[in-house]
């Protein structure tokens, strides 16, 4: 009777013990690499701010989902060690900010405001303006 009392504790003991290392690892596997994802849509700058000001289409369909977006770089930012780029349109009341994944640094220093240039990065959301993170340059 012993036995099986301590046997059953191992048991459960070893599944405790092995859920909580996946669980671990799940949380901890990190972003995929946005070159790898899948685009969901492409859009130019003024496409993307339209549907985002007038709500001709739900963004909400797009959020957590690679996009591309084409457009004319506004500013380039540095803070903790990664770039972001603000993107315009025709007009200055919103803009679509992207957060470029580290490993694009080198190549973001070679950009420069005013510059076209087309991007691939993770809709997050929206609020004033359109936030895009893990951004690559196509």
């Amino acid at each position: 009777m012993k036995n099986i009392k301590y046997y059953k504790i191992s048991v459960i003991s070893c599944v405790l013990c092995l859920s909580l290392f996946f669980l671990y690892q799940y949380v901890n596997s990190g972003i995929a690499d946005t070159n790898t994802v899948q685009t969901e849509e492409s859009f130019t700058t003024n496409e993307l701010l339209a549907k985002f000001q007038h709500k001709q289409q739900k963004l909400e369909d797009f959020i957590e989902k690679a996009i591309e977006i084409e457009g004319k770089i506004k500013d380039i930012t540095f803070q903790d060690g990664k770039y972001s780029l603000i993107l315009k349109g025709d007009s200055d009341a919103s803009y679509i900010l992207c957060e470029m994944q580290s490993d694009q640094n080198a190549d973001v220093k070679k950009l420069h405001a005013g510059q076209n240039i087309k991007l691939k990065g993770i809709l997050k959301g929206f609020l004033l303006d359109v936030i895009l993170l893990h951004c690559v340059i196509i």
